[in-house]
């Protein structure tokens, strides 16, 4: 039988305030380099390299009291070298904390549909995973 996964959450702490963002999507994904090298007995596998990255897509929150999307922009605009901390729930107990350059969040979107908006992070390091 197959376990569907419903419960999920993301927040973001900028300049040491929570977000909780009204997320539609998260997805963290790693590029896991393996370089293959010919020897005189086979191939040998090495693996040299990890990128991280966090893609998100969420409803535009411009305007509102403690709004992440100006938080972001503001982190963006003031201090891109600094990271931000996330927390990716995927369900109850399994749980992955990272850290994030801040990117310019996307403005607009279609008409008459909600405003989203889209931001790709780079991960600084590996993500901490907590499975309980």
């Amino acid at each position: 039988m197959a376990t569907v996964i419903t419960g999920r959450n993301v927040s973001f702490t900028i300049d040491g305030d929570s977000y909780d963002a009204q997320t539609t999507s998260a997805t963290l994904t790693n590029d896991h380099t393996v370089e293959t090298y010919q020897t005189l007995t086979g191939r040998a596998y090495a693996a040299i390299d990890d990128q991280w990255t966090f893609d998100v897509e969420m409803l535009a929150d411009w305007g509102a009291l403690s709004s992440l999307n100006e938080a972001m922009w503001t982190a963006c605009e003031t201090a891109p070298n600094t990271t931000l901390e996330v927390v990716l729930t995927a369900v109850s107990g399994a749980t992955f904390t990272f850290d994030v350059y801040p990117v310019f969040p996307s403005v607009g979107g279609s008409a008459p549909d909600a405003q989203t908006v889209t931001m790709s992070f780079v991960v600084d390091g590996t993500p901490t995973e907590s499975f309980t």
